[in-house]
């Protein structure tokens, strides 16, 4: 069935496969939200959702809220939903977080070697997306204003659009798909504009686009710029675009920092084995060696590191192909002694 032909509860029940019932109760009840270190569990009736708390990395303070859907049948129907909504919308070329072959790297690329970058950054940008502009932009693609309505209840919460549900970052490509078209207006052919999700980029060899103009236009969506975010960075001194080095003019790379830490703890780890170098990071950690739980700790620290490099790694090798097959066969030899 074509979505434009949705024009019932029942028929978009069947299009997610899941109990009219059921979606019916989705749409008009509030979710229950759950923090996970809340002891109390939900009814049997309950659709629930659990919210994480989770640490921003490399702030002292600060948490970013994760939702997840705990009711098996909400989390089916959401993961077919961003399926079809996929399958029917296509961003704009500009627009390279959530896309399938888009990445960090291809946004990157955009902008290498470019003589001078703008980086910009969208405040709080899924939970200022409300169920009404769901609603709108899914009317602006084919579906029928009811259906509009129906799907924007059962992709938020309590109203807003959440990290965490399979199905935010496809609708917020959808809302905000006309302002992707006025920003690249806004920006001539000697400018270069892309998208990751709330981090816009704009580069050139000539003249960057007005600032202002910028802001307003996003303002003109509903959304706010978050001011001290907001980077030129010209050629000569560093210049990140979504984490990533853009001065080659080949390709982005990987920073320097990163590299040099990697391979710091590597080579530390080839030469006096995983055992010692746990030791040393549980001992940083505060934590005692004659702890009688200390043997288990080592082998706990182990395991940590080697997933978080060979995390690291797998990541770097989407980047840095060569790079990555070097430091993986470094890592690969190394004795736990």
């Amino acid at each position: 069935m074509n979505h434009k032909e949705i024009i019932s509860n029942k028929q978009l029940a069947n299009y997610l496969r899941c109990d009219i019932s059921f979606l019916e109760k989705a749409i008009n009840e509030e979710y229950l939200v759950f923090d996970t270190n809340n002891i109390n569990t939900s009814s049997h009736n309950s659709i629930r959702i659990d919210r994480f708390h989770i640490k921003k990395k490399g702030k002292a303070t600060g948490y970013r809220i994760v939702y997840s859907v705990f009711t098996h049948q909400l989390s089916n129907s959401l993961k077919i939903l961003n399926n079809y909504l996929s399958d029917i919308f296509v961003p704009e070329d500009c627009v390279h977080g959530f896309v399938n072959g888009k990445s960090i790297k291809t946004n990157a690329f955009e902008h290498i070697s470019k003589q001078i970058i703008l980086s910009v950054d969208i405040k709080n940008f899924f939970e200022t997306i409300t169920d009404k502009m769901v609603s709108d932009a899914l009317q602006q693609i084919g579906f029928q204003k009811e259906i509009s309505k129906s799907i924007s209840k059962i992709t938020t919460v309590n109203g807003k659009l959440v990290q965490g549900f399979n199905t935010s970052p496809t609708l917020a490509n959808i809302v905000v798909h006309q302002m992707d078209l006025k920003l690249m207006e806004l920006s001539d052919k000697d400018i270069s504009y892309t998208r990751y999700a709330d981090d816009l980029y704009f580069s050139t060899n000539s003249m960057l686009p007005n600032q202002k103009e910028i802001e307003q236009i996003i303002n003109s969506f509903g959304f706010e710029l978050n001011a001290s975010k907001t980077k030129i960075m010209k050629r000569g001194q560093e210049q990140f675009v979504t984490g990533l080095t853009a001065f080659d003019n080949i390709y982005p790379r990987i920073p320097k920092r990163i590299k040099r830490n990697l391979r710091l703890e590597i080579y530390f780890i080839r030469k006096y084995g995983y055992i010692k170098h746990a030791k040393r990071r549980l001992k940083n950690q505060g934590i005692k060696i004659e702890n009688q739980d200390f043997q288990f700790e080592i082998e706990q620290q182990i395991i940590e590191i080697q997933h978080r490099l060979f995390g690291w790694i797998h990541y770097i090798h989407s980047i840095e192909p060569d790079l990555g097959k070097k430091l993986y066969g470094r890592l690969i030899g190394a004795k736990k002694r």
